[in-house]
Formats: structure tokens, C-alpha cells, sequence
């Protein structure tokens, strides 16, 4: 084996690859492999992706928690349409109220919602203390700003001292 040719092979592939837009703006995750999101979720996906841009959230490496939001957030509409049209409780055969399964389903999907949506900056509160731990604008900085720029300035707009 030469060490001026080793034996590697690139692959073809995703990682590795920026994603689409300038430097500084902010990108979304595409949906994890797998996902198969359905129409509902999709819509979803692209209103919190929106929301996240809007408020200027780095979110590009969420796109698991993205996906986890959207799945429980669709579950607990349906399971939430339920409770509306049948009821919470039922009687049993003595009169005695009993909580249905659906409504036990409904709440515990709402409580699971409510620990995602801060994971993601969801919420106002969570949104706040990211932005506080970032400090000066409430946007993080781009440690590489001045070396991406000094390697994308055209040639000969330098001047040496």
C-alpha cells in the first residue's frame, strides 16, 4: 500500500454536506429516515420549522425531537376529537364513574407534549432562557465568521502590513 494513494473510496451520501442556504441563515432539518410522516404531521413539521426560523432558533440538529413533537402532537388531537365526541367517563353498572381509556390516553399524550415542546424552544419560557444563555442579541455566534470570511473575500482585496 503507497501512502500517496491510500485505498480509500468516497461514498456518496448526506453527511458531510451543508445545508442549503447562506451563511448565517438559518436551516431546517429535513425529516429523519424513516420518518414517513403523514399529511397532518407534515404540515406540522413545517409550521414549527416556520416558528423556529421566525424566532431566529438554531434548529437544523432537531429534527428527531421535531419528529417526536409531531407524532404526539397528532396522536393527541385525535385522542383530544375523542374525548370531545364520546365523553371522559363512563358509569359502570352500579353508577359509579370510571375515567374511559381515551381520556386517560388524552392527558397522558398532553403531558408528554408538554416535556417535548421545551426540548425544541417551543415554549416562551424555554425560548427565553436559550436566548439568555446566548447572550448580546439572543443569537449565537458564528465562531468561524471570520475565517469563513477571509477564505471566501475574493483574491488580492487584502492588503498586507
Amino acid at each position: 500500500m503507497s501512502d500517496d494513494s491510500p485505498p480509500f473510496n468516497v461514498i456518496q451520501g448526506e453527511f458531510g454536506k451543508r445545508p442549503g442556504g447562506k451563511v448565517g441563515e438559518i436551516a431546517s432539518p429535513r425529516p429523519p429516515p424513516g420518518a414517513n410522516l403523514s399529511t397532518q404531521e407534515r404540515r406540522v413539521w413545517e409550521y414549527i420549522c416556520a416558528s423556529l426560523v421566525a424566532a431566529g432558533v438554531e434548529h437544523v440538529s432537531a429534527g428527531l425531537t421535531i419528529k417526536v413533537i409531531c407524532r404526539t402532537y397528532v396522536d393527541w388531537l385525535a385522542e383530544l376529537k375523542r374525548c370531545d365526541e364520546e365523553g371522559r367517563y363512563g358509569r359502570s353498572g352500579n353508577g359509579n364513574a370510571y375515567e374511559l381509556p381515551h381520556s386517560y390516553t388524552e392527558k397522558q399524550l398532553k403531558r408528554d407534549l408538554l416535556k417535548w415542546l421545551p426540548e425544541a424552544c417551543l415554549t416562551i419560557p424555554s425560548l427565553v432562557a436559550a436566548r439568555a444563555k446566548l447572550g448580546d442579541n439572543g443569537l449565537q455566534d458564528d465562531l468561524f465568521a471570520d475565517l469563513v470570511a477571509h477564505a471566501t473575500e475574493p483574491r488580492g482585496s487584502y492588503s498586507r502590513a
